[in-house]
């Protein structure tokens, strides 16, 4: 059997940083949401071993990747399935905030469930993606959805109809870890909660949802990147309902509530210098996965 699928980038229309765990990570409140930038990837059967090629020379192609962390961890749970030759198409930049790898280990494992046979249900996929990464239980559950705990304690969020997202990636990356290690928990306010963006969100009120997000994280890669800053400003006079940096950066998108408004904004932007991009939210999981993946077992 070979599977071809899709995998989507994630925003974070919201995100509260609570505390420091005894574990070393952060004890987080955040709102996931998917859209429509998504990688390729194809699996192929091999008699055994696994072998991975991607398209980006700097996305490395051994057990320090994800997608290769994803199948070695299945291989390990059940050692007598055969192997699999993993072709990795990216388009989503990577270290932008837009948790591309997460998805693409989270979609192998789904993938590789159904090749292999192995009958697993997402929940029973829940373990496998924790071991993964924080961000990676999240594209086994919903398309928008509350986190919890690292991200992984996860609660299903009826997502407004669709919206268009604008997402601005400078060409550099941002290491999560040195975001974390600045952050001032005294500095965060107290005004953000993630509870009225659930409100705005079931109302399907955008305009409100767009002036109330927040990240704890913003205020400091802002602070070290002047340039998220100036791109947010800008996204705001071209007529977003409102912009943010995603997850620990260096993305930054904005929402909006008008497809023209939008298309305008994107053309504001120069494409060469960064990866300029006009997505929409995603609502089903059948907008990037095949059947034989999505209605499985």
């Amino acid at each position: 059997m070979r599977l071809k699928f899709k995998t989507p980038a994630k925003i974070n229309l919201g995100l509260k940083i609570l505390r420091k765990r005894d574990d070393g990570f952060h004890e987080l409140e955040t709102i996931f949401q998917m859209v429509d930038w998504f990688d390729d990837i194809e699996l192929s059967p091999l008699e055994q071993g696994i072998e991975l090629e991607c398209n980006t020379p700097e996305i490395p192609t051994d057990a320090s990747n994800l997608v290769f962390k994803a199948a070695l961890l299945l291989k390990e749970a059940y050692p007598d399935t055969p192997g699999v030759h993993i072709k990795l198409i990216k388009s989503i930049p990577s270290g932008a905030g837009l948790a591309g790898g997460s998805g693409n280990a989270a979609g192998t494992l789904l993938a590789l469930n159904r090749m292999w046979d192995l009958r697993l249900t997402p929940a029973q996929l829940q373990p496998f993606a924790e071991k993964l990464g924080s961000d990676v239980p999240f594209f086994l559950h919903s398309p928008c959805a509350l986190g919890c705990g690292r991200g992984e304690k996860l609660t299903t969020l009826q997502a407004p109809k669709k919206f268009k997202v604008l997402l601005v990636s400078p060409n550099f990356s941002i290491p999560t870890g040195s975001v974390y290690s600045r952050l001032n928990l005294k500095l965060t306010t107290d005004q953000n909660h993630i509870s009225i963006l659930q409100k705005f969100i079931s109302n399907a009120d955008l305009p409100g949802l767009g002036a109330r997000l927040f990240n704890d994280l913003e205020c400091v890669v802002v602070e070290s990147h002047r340039i998220i800053g100036e791109i947010k400003e800008e996204m705001r006079r071209l007529g977003a309902c409102g912009s943010l940096l995603s997850g620990s950066g260096s993305t930054v998108f904005a929402i909006f509530d008008n497809a023209q408004t939008a298309q305008t904004a994107l053309e504001s932007f120069p494409k060469g210098a960064w990866n300029v991009r006009l997505s929409e939210s995603v609502e089903h999981f059948s907008e990037f996965l095949p059947d034989e993946i999505l209605n499985y077992p």
